[in-house]
Parts: structure tokens; C-alpha cells; sequence
């Protein structure tokens, strides 16, 4: 598999978030079928671990933003010497979901935003759980919980597990089996965060909190990485985990780690790319595109498949899907899940730095997005300290 040289490949062979969350899990006695996460970690003699996952702070936003000034408390943690990479695609359907399981993409099976489902026979979103072109609802989702959560893994091993999140994602479907053997702990506000983290760490038994905040992805999206609201953002989210931290008690066994799902590129508008008209798509594709706009996955017609790589081979790097699963991208090709191969599609396209396929099912541009491979969407920072 040929990728282009300003591509980061996912590094699960020790550099990447799955590494990191198999290394946490296995340290409360999760077994782990994947490489250890191969940076230091004072994990020795830790009794509780608490997990935070700042959404989409890439590691040169981090770098960025320490520059400016505006990350005072997450500068003072210790960095992995080393660069951490997200899963592809760089977007926190699979992303998250793979903290959440310490399991690649390919293993649970939550490719992208969107995937073709042979169980429904249509391009899903897997949010709303519904057909991306008609949508009507996926009337059983419960095929989709592919794998045990890590969760439930850690409590069935008599460590508390706990997760404190948004209230509005709490009884989500995807929520409900990722989260599954975990305490919810629902938040209105972020600022609510220090004091649901500090409850969640008991003396009399081992635990593992992951602290899940969101806002910083979403206001990337609306304005921009660059943007003047994302840098206040992440000033807000540094003095969130200032205070989560000086509330969480001194007593030496805690390591607390934070880290993101992905980073955030740019997006100008110019670099959208209009390619997958409604005609094409209708003529030329077995269905809408799935995926994401930085990752496309598509599944053209064999007589149509020349005229779909010419259409998208000046803005996109073009591979198929065969390459991709068995080169790694998704996982580790030994544990990959043969079952959820159809869910990328024939064809995946990446494009370029700065372009995005649009396609008719796309939403509203945004100024900010993820999902492929460049080292603004695919490094993440992984800070630690012991208290």
C-alpha cells in the first residue's frame, strides 16, 4: 500500500491511541491482544487511572497553543517523548470508539460517520442511526456492538470503571455498549467535570475515569481550528483540567493521562471538491458515499469505476479498499473482523491537504474537519502526570 509522503500512517504498533488505551486496560488486568503502548508511563503501582480526552486537540494545535500562552496547566505535563497517532480514519466514530474499546477499527467495526451496512443494505449514519439518503431510521442497531467495552471488561475484574461525559450523549445507542460497565456520570457544563472526576476515586477499590470533552471539536468545526473561538476554547478546557486536577486527591497512586481522539486541519471553502454530483452518484455508484469528507468511501459500478478515479484523482489520493484493510489501515490485519470489510466500500479516496469531498448527503461546509491523514488530523498529544 502506497501512500503519499505527506501521510501519516496510524502506528499500531505501539505509537498510537489503540496502544495507549490496550496499555491502560491491561494494567488493571484487561488481557490485550495488541502491542503495549511503547512510550514511559508511570503506571507503577497505580491504583486509579483517569483517562481525559480533550476531542480533536491535535499535538501542533497543543504545540500552538502553548506558544501562545494559552495552555499553562497542560504545558506543565509531562509529553510522550515520541509522536501518538490517531486510527484512520482520523474522526471520533472510530476514534473514540476505540478508546472506549481498546480495539482497532477494523475489530469493532465503527469505520467513519458513515458506512455501508450489509445488515440494513444502505449507508448508515452512525450517530442517528439512520439511511444517509432516505433517512429512515435502522430499526435494530444492535448488531453493531461488535466487541465487550473496556468498561465492562475492567468491571468484570473488579475495577470501578467510570465515564464523565455530556448528558446529552448518556442513552445514545453507541453510548449504551461503549460505555457499557461504566458508571455514567452526566455533566450539563465542562466546569462540572473537577468535581464529578474527584467522586469517582475511592481509596477502598482500583478504578479507570475517562473524562470526555467534546466542546473543543464542535467549535473547530464551526469556526475554524484557527479561529479566535477555538483558542478561547481550549484556554476554557485548560482551566477545566487545572481545577479537575488540584480536585482530585494527593495520595500518589493516581495517574492521570490526557490525550485526543484527533487532530482538526483547516478547510478552506475554495478546496471543497463537487465530484460526486446526484447524477454520478446514481449513475456510476452503488449508493451514496460513505465515510468522511477527508475519507471517502465509495462503491462505483465496474463500468463506471475509470470515470470515478479520473473525477477524483486530481484532488485525492485513490486506493482500494482491499489495499487499505489489508495493509493495516484500519487495524492490525491478524485481528481484523473479515464482516465489517463492505463497510469501506471498493474505493477510498483521501484527499489532498485542504481539499474535501463533497457529496449530495454532505452537510453545510465547515472551516474545520478530520478524518484523514495528514499530521494535523492524525498526531495527538499524550501528556501525563502522578498525583
Amino acid at each position: 500500500m502506497h501512500l503519499p509522503p505527506h501521510a501519516i500512517r496510524p502506528d499500531y504498533a505501539g505509537g498510537s491511541v489503540l496502544n495507549l488505551a490496550a496499555t491502560l486496560g491491561a494494567h488493571h488486568g484487561v488481557p490485550t491482544h495488541h502491542a503495549p503502548y511503547r512510550h514511559p508511563l508511570p503506571l507503577n503501582g497505580a491504583r486509579h487511572v483517569v483517562l481525559i480526552v480533550v476531542d480533536a486537540l491535535g499535538a501542533g494545535q497543543l504545540r500552538a497553543a502553548v506558544t501562545r500562552g494559552d495552555a499553562p496547566t497542560l504545558a506543565a505535563l509531562t509529553p510522550a517523548p515520541g509522536p501518538v497517532t490517531s486510527v484512520f480514519p482520523s474522526t471520533t466514530m472510530a476514534a473514540l470508539t476505540t478508546i472506549h474499546t481498546a480495539r482497532a477499527p477494523a475489530e469493532h467495526g465503527y469505520l467513519g460517520l458513515t458506512v455501508w451496512l450489509d445488515e440494513a443494505q444502505a449507508v448508515v449514519n452512525l450517530i442517528r442511526l439512520y439511511d444517509v439518503y432516505t433517512h429512515t431510521p435502522l430499526e435494530d442497531a444492535g448488531f453493531l456492538a461488535a466487541v465487550p467495552s473496556l468498561y465492562r471488561q475492567l468491571h468484570d475484574r473488579g475495577v470501578a470503571a467510570h465515564v464523565v461525559m455530556p448528558a446529552a450523549y448518556q442513552h445514545s445507542v453507541l453510548t449504551r455498549w461503549a460505555c457499557d460497565g461504566a458508571e455514567y456520570h452526566p455533566y450539563a457544563q465542562s466546569e462540572e467535570t473537577p468535581e464529578l472526576t474527584a467522586a469517582t476515586l475511592q481509596p477502598g477499590q482500583p478504578s479507570y475515569t475517562l473524562v470526555y470533552f467534546p466542546e473543543y471539536d464542535l467549535i473547530c468545526h464551526g469556526s475554524g481550528p484557527d479561529s479566535p473561538e477555538a483558542h478561547a476554547e481550549l484556554r476554557r478546557t485548560d482551566r477545566i483540567v487545572a481545577d479537575l486536577l488540584a480536585a482530585l486527591p494527593r495520595t500518589g497512586d493516581t495517574l492521570i493521562v490526557l490525550t485526543a481522539d484527533h487532530g482538526q486541519s483547516p478547510q478552506p471553502p475554495e478546496g471543497y471538491v463537487d465530484a460526486i454530483t446526484k447524477k454520478v452518484m446514481k449513475t456510476a455508484l452503488r449508493g451514496p458515499v460513505a465515510g468522511e469528507e477527508r475519507a471517502a468511501y465509495l462503491r462505483p459500478y465496474a463500468e463506471h469505476a475509470a470515470e470515478i478515479e479520473a473525477l477524483l484523482a486530481p484532488h485525492a489520493t485513490l486506493l482500494t479498499a482491499d489495499d487499505a484493510w489489508t495493509g493495516g489501515l484500519f487495524g492490525p490485519p491478524a485481528h481484523a473482523e473479515a464482516r465489517f470489510r463492505p463497510r469501506v466500500g471498493d474505493l477510498i479516496a483521501v484527499p489532498h491537504p485542504g481539499h474535501a469531498i463533497r457529496r449530495p448527503t454532505s452537510p453545510a461546509p465547515m472551516p474545520g474537519l478530520h478524518g484523514g491523514w495528514t499530521a494535523e488530523e492524525m498526531l495527538v498529544p499524550v501528556l501525563s502526570v502522578r498525583l
